[in-house]
């Protein structure tokens, strides 16, 4: 059983990916054992088939677009006569965009920012005062699942992205939120704003050379997120404003 257990996680499991929710089911098998406790290799072979597709099964059943298994579980509950029956609980991650971040989800249609006034709120007039599209994008890439323990930083840099700096070479946009409408209450809806998100993970984790905003040698550290007006066409944007620092192991100060 330990060798179906450990097969199933090598192959399958993702224990170190953070999620924002965890579900655990489970499932049950009989295998028929010898006058030694011993069970057939094409026994094994024939539960370990059907393991794997309860376990396919299972993760089908989770309604978001990332999702992975976190472990495999299988234990032994009894042994009666020649029939042993095993109970197999595996846990399932999801809910998170690029296993970081918490999804948007479909009523989270925000306005893409706010110029001076209180927070602009949602789409249908709710939560003003509250937040608004940038500062949702924001909030998500400063507070990831999974963050480092124990490390500060030094030496810190600055980087500034624009959007005409990051043309979407799949289209006619920008990776980064411009309206060339200036429409103040413009509405950036939940796939909007996940496409945002995706585009700014990645500018911020890119190095320079490559065509993101990260110098060489440094770690993200922060990102404030301007609702700006850009310069010269009057277009209402979003500017980052990202900050990196050489990392160090700060519980040995």
């Amino acid at each position: 059983m330990w060798n179906l257990e450990a097969l199933i996680n090598y192959d399958y499991a993702y224990p170190d990916s953070a999620s924002k929710d965890f579900t655990i089911m489970s499932s049950h098998y009989t295998v028929t054992v010898d006058e030694n406790g011993m069970v057939s290799e094409a026994e094994v072979q024939q539960v370990y088939n059907l393991m794997l597709d309860t376990l396919n099964y299972q993760l089908a059943l989770l309604n978001d677009d990332v999702k992975f298994t976190v472990f495999s579980d299988v234990q032994l509950d009894e042994v009666d006569g020649n029939t042993a029956r095993l109970t197999v609980n595996n846990g399932y991650g999801s809910g998170l965009i690029l296993g970081l971040y918490d999804p948007f989800y479909d009523d989270d249609d925000w306005i893409w920012g706010t110029l001076g006034g209180p927070l602009a709120g949602k789409c249908d007039g709710t939560e003003v005062g509250v937040s608004d599209g940038s500062n949702e994008l924001q909030y998500r890439l400063n507070h990831p699942a999974a963050l480092p323990a124990n490390v500060g930083y030094t030496d810190l840099v600055l980087r500034i992205g624009e959007p005409t700096s990051f043309p979407d070479p799949n289209g006619t946009g920008y990776r980064i939120y411009l309206d060339p409408t200036a429409t103040i209450d413009n509405c950036l809806y939940n796939e909007d704003l996940e496409y945002y998100l995706i585009e700014a993970d990645d500018i911020i984790k890119t190095y320079e050379a490559d065509g993101g905003l990260r110098p060489l040698n440094k770690s993200f550290v922060r990102i404030e997120i301007i609702d700006d007006i850009l310069l010269g066409n009057g277009s209402y944007c979003h500017t980052y404003r990202v900050t990196y620092g050489t990392p160090y192991d700060n519980t040995q100060h």
